[in-house]
């Protein structure tokens, strides 16, 4: 799709912000859910996967998924015949317990790889966590001459109104514009974003586990987050219509960012 928003559309900001000093602790609050957001948080459309391995037809990539938390893109990655050697790297070890691959236990500012050992590395989820110049620079590191940097974001569709309203409902914070690019420096160039459209079946209550997985419930107190509860229940069962026990489809945009360092000369 090739939707662009106004510059003043107040559905989108540029993306999570988050103060520098936070990163770490709230990045780290996730391994107390590592099964609950392994469990509700969705997976990606085979067409973003396709789109990050595309140039690995003829060979196979050594793949570095940053962030990469119990794994969600890691498996989908490991399934492919086109990655030939996957290490996940995350600081959190509860949450890279559940994950498949290789891990290494580390941060963007901090990549545990030599240098110039991987074509590809990926981040999903998680860019928003990182301090971008310090990771462009870690990135541009492990990368190999002619390597890539593919930065994935599941985003509620809030181009759609009751979409809109139930992110405001969960708290799910800004989400990037339609167009999105990082600002990384170091070399890279980056393409035009690309933008894909899926959907994933839930029920109410799989909605309020899905709010239970983001920073805004983790660091709420329990009156906060029976207020979010109940608001989102009422929302969806009495404003949207949707049944109390049945299920839905719960549309996502996912943003994929690939960027590119030069080749050798």
């Amino acid at each position: 799709m090739t939707y662009q928003p106004a510059e003043n559309d107040l559905r989108y900001g540029a993306g999570p912000k988050i103060p520098q000093q936070t990163r770490t602790a709230h990045g780290r609050r996730f391994g107390t859910t590592a099964e609950l957001y392994d469990a509700v948080r969705p997976g990606y459309p085979a067409d973003a996967i396709d789109a990050v391995l595309t140039e690995a037809a003829d060979r196979q990539f050594d793949v570095c998924d940053l962030g990469a938390g119990t794994g969600l893109l890691s498996r989908d990655l490991l399934l492919d015949d086109r990655v030939a050697e996957l290490t996940a790297v995350d600081p959190d070890e509860q949450l890279l317990a559940r994950n498949p691959a290789q891990v290494r236990v580390g941060t963007a500012e901090a990549i545990p790889l030599p240098d110039a050992s991987v074509d590809l590395v990926t981040a999903s989820q998680a860019w928003h966590w990182f301090d971008p110049q310090a990771a462009g620079a870690e990135i541009a590191r492990v990368l190999r001459p002619g390597g890539r940097l593919a930065i994935l974001n599941n985003q509620l569709d809030v181009r759609i109104p009751w979409v809109l309203r139930l992110a405001r409902i969960m708290h799910a914070g800004d989400v990037y514009r339609p167009g999105w690019q990082p600002h990384l420096g170091h070399g890279f160039t980056t393409e035009p974003t690309q933008e894909h459209l899926f959907t994933t079946p839930v029920t109410i209550d799989t909605v309020v586990k899905l709010a239970a997985t983001r920073s805004y419930w983790l660091r709420s107190n329990e009156r906060t987050r029976s207020r979010v509860e109940a608001n989102i229940r009422d929302y969806l069962a009495h404003e949207a219509g949707f049944d109390t026990t049945g299920t839905f489809e719960l549309p996502y945009l996912c943003l994929v960012s690939i960027s590119r360092l030069p080749t050798a000369d």
